[in-house]
């Protein structure tokens, strides 16, 4: 137990160290719009399986979409997770590959009366990213110049909740989010000569709100169609309510000719309104195989900043499709036969809609599972998508995720057995 503790904040550890070095290195230029890109999967497992998950019921992870989904958690459980993505990204006059490594969620479980799946859980994970960095050669009036776009920060998600199983078919969950973070997007003018002044706008916005969300995942349909007890058929529900968040924004103009002027302005604080999602999903599991499939829908055409609609945002929905493949379960079976294997897909309708182009993701996916010692597995996933179109002068991108997720298991507040 010691052992898997240790290693477990090791890589806590090391995860916040690669975050810090490589921060800034560059992203999509879309992730300028709204909040940033929106990330939907926080571990290997659900991204191996193409965000895949809403009605899985598993006693070995823990699902950060559907709070339902922990009641079957039968011992303390964490995980940490890191993600890689590499964009290659390309518009009608040039191209450029920027990467970089981020954490990518804290979570905790822990059972707390097993009879009745009530289980608690917490835990932090990214919700949006802003990383993008664009020059553009500029001519106006007889004067060049360079305006350099860039942006950095995000949202972040916390969460406290505990689910509960009323009836053996029957499991439900509720959690608490607490969203915060910190949006800074700059745009620097800067002159070929040194006749002309050069000037810099930083534009930061602070954000931060609740909300809660709650889901439901029913198994007996297994009764209804005859399954065996190995099997299991589930359908699982999720909704998160709107919510509004406190924004506070702040200004920085910066001016350089002979001498540097600066000044900073604040604004009062405005309200971003977040808006409702509801998402739904099928699964099945015998005893080698899982496949699962998804829905999921957020009504961005209802968000307002400051009372203000931003035109390039719609509707974003998400189908997902995939499936685990584990050949034995069994301890003292060969190595390769303990992994989960892994493959999904999923087409994802972003919210982003610039220039009134839909910017859609087409994705693919594929992962392992791989037993370590006792209860402790690393998952490795990996996602290639597509995304967006090079017509209006606006990006076509080519993303690569790589996600690894250290997931360990205990036994805490269990009474050992006397001899």
């Amino acid at each position: 137990m010691l052992m898997n503790r240790l290693l477990a904040l090791l890589s806590i550890s090391i995860l916040a160290c690669t975050s810090a070095i490589v921060a800034g290195n560059g992203g999509s230029g879309y992730s300028r719009y709204g909040i940033g890109d929106i990330y939907y999967d926080a571990t290997s497992r659900t991204m191996g399986m193409g965000g895949a998950g809403l009605g899985v019921l598993s006693n070995n992870a823990i699902d950060r979409m559907n709070p339902a989904a922990w009641s079957r958690i039968n011992r303390v459980r964490f995980s940490v997770s890191a993600l890689y993505e590499g964009f290659s990204t390309a518009d009608d006059r040039t191209s450029a590959y920027l990467a970089g490594t981020q954490f990518n969620g804290l979570m905790l479980a822990v059972p707390l009366v097993q009879k009745y799946g009530v289980v608690f859980g917490a835990g932090i994970t990214p919700f949006s990213r802003v990383n993008y960095h664009i020059i553009l050669p500029t001519t106006q009036g007889g004067y060049n110049y360079d305006l350099d776009y860039t942006g950095d920060g995000g949202t972040s998600q916390g969460h406290i909740g505990l689910s509960g199983t009323p009836t053996d078919d029957l499991s439900l969950g509720i959690k608490f989010q607490y969203y915060f973070g910190t949006l800074r997007h700059s745009i620097t003018q800067t002159f070929t000569g040194t006749t002309y002044t050069n000037g810099e706008v930083v534009r930061s916005t602070r954000m931060n709100g609740v909300g809660i969300t709650v889901g439901a995942i029913f198994s007996g349909l297994k009764h209804v169609f005859g399954f065996s007890e190995s099997q299991a058929l589930n359908v699982g529900f999720v909704l998160s309510t709107a919510s509004n968040l406190t924004m506070a924004n702040e200004r920085y103009y910066a001016y350089t000719t002979s001498l540097t002027t600066r000044d900073t302005s604040i604004s009062p604080d405005g309200t971003l309104h977040f808006p409702l999602a509801v998402g739904g999903g099928v699964a099945y599991a015998g005893e080698q195989i899982l496949l699962a499939a998804d829905g999921y829908y957020q009504n961005w055409n209802a968000a307002t900043f400051d009372g203000v609609k931003d035109p390039n945002l719609r509707d974003s929905y998400r189908l997902s499709v995939g499936g685990e493949l584990t050949p034995r379960r069994n301890s003292d079976a060969p190595f390769f036969q303990r992994l989960a294997y892994r493959a999904g897909f999923f087409y994802n309708a972003t919210y982003y809609q610039v220039k009134g182009q839909s910017i859609n993701e087409l994705g693919f996916t594929g992962g392992f599972g791989i037993p370590i010692f006792s209860d402790t597995r690393l998952g490795i996933a990996a996602e290639y998508s597509f995304r967006g179109t090079t017509e209006q002068q606006l990006q076509k991108d080519r993303i690569l995720r790589i996600s690894f997720t250290l997931s360990v298991g205990e036994l805490w507040f269990v009474k050992p057995q006397e001899e």
